[in-house]
């Protein structure tokens, strides 16, 4: 393997965590359930039913 082939791996990998990041999580990272849109007025815009969990308050996944 070429260190040419190993930056593209890289790269690829950036691009990945960026769309992924870009927007917001689809399920709960404590438990995998599926997020819920939380009713109007609510400080955050989508919560987890089984758990404490809130995006966007909760959220800790690293800046792109």
């Amino acid at each position: 393997m070429s260190w040419e082939q190993l930056r593209s791996i890289a790269e690829a990998n950036r691009q990945y965590r960026q769309e992924e990041f870009s927007q917001p999580p689809k399920s709960c990272p404590n438990d995998g359930t599926p997020l819920e849109a939380s009713p109007p007025g609510a400080s955050s815009s989508l919560f987890c039913p089984m758990g404490d969990y809130r995006y966007p308050d909760d959220d800790h996944r690293p800046a792109v």
